[in-house]
């Protein structure tokens, strides 16, 4: 990796697919596989420095849509978004996520380090160990109270999408259709713009990606740092 240009990349579902498998696509993060974002050996060779690993919670089995269409051939469409998530379900399997991160992190003899600093990401690239942002996409394992994002703060949680594209406690979505507009739905509800003030407090990134129009608009007047977009996301960035 030394000879070669650092990647960090801004988002991998790496997490989800080793903690729920489709059949037949187990794996280990050790191994090469052909199966899923990203594994060790396939990141080594291609020069990944780190990136933001994901925790997302899908829909229980019982939820789950019809699976997807083939969006290009389809023209205009409208797919029909899961309901919101129980928040006793949202938790167990964000722990199981998180928990699936941070047993690799020991089983890679220090190949792998869940970083929660931008100098311990600077120490990954002097090293040449794989640092791993811990990321939630959408904020449906935290209670309004936010009890829980302190919990996960310090268990290395550092950045934070406040929803996916269905509903939660905290906001609103873009729904999957086309032709479409991000201007879809309310802002941020109080419990929202709460979750935003804590972050701001905490340090933890704020993506904006799946978020609708009001809702943006909202974490700009809220956070108290600057937002960049990077791909395709919005972060509020926080300081090393």
């Amino acid at each position: 990796m030394a000879s070669q240009l650092p990647i960090f990349d801004g988002h991998n579902d790496t997490l989800l697919k080793l903690y729920l498998p489709k059949p037949g696509q187990e794996r280990g993060f050790f191994e090469r596989s052909e199966h899923g974002h990203i594994d060790l050996p396939r990141a080594e060779a291609g020069g990944l420095a780190g990136g933001f690993f994901a925790v997302y919670v899908p829909p229980p089995p019982r939820d789950q849509p019809d699976p997807d269409p083939d969006l290009p051939k389809t023209g205009a469409y409208a797919m029909p978004l899961p309901p919101p998530l129980d928040l006793a379900y949202a938790q167990r399997t964000a722990l199981g996520m998180t928990a699936t991160l941070f047993r690799v992190e020991a089983e890679s003899a220090g190949r792998v380090r869940v970083v929660r600093s931008a100098g311990e990401i600077e120490r990954c690239l002097a090293d040449g160990a794989l640092a791993a942002i811990l990321h939630f996409e959408g904020a449906e394992m935290i209670d309004p109270e936010l009890d829980a994002l302190e919990v996960f703060y310090r268990a290395g949680l550092r950045s934070l999408g406040i929803v996916w594209s269905r509903p939660n406690a905290f906001g609103h979505g873009v729904p999957f259709a086309f032709p479409s507009s991000p201007d879809t739905g309310p802002g941020l509800t109080d419990a929202g713009k709460a979750l935003v003030r804590a972050c701001n407090r905490l340090r933890v990134l704020i993506d904006l990606s799946h978020l609708n129009g009001a809702g943006f608009w909202d974490v700009a007047r809220l956070s108290d740092a600057p937002l960049v977009a990077t791909h395709s996301n919005a972060h509020a960035l926080a300081p090393s």
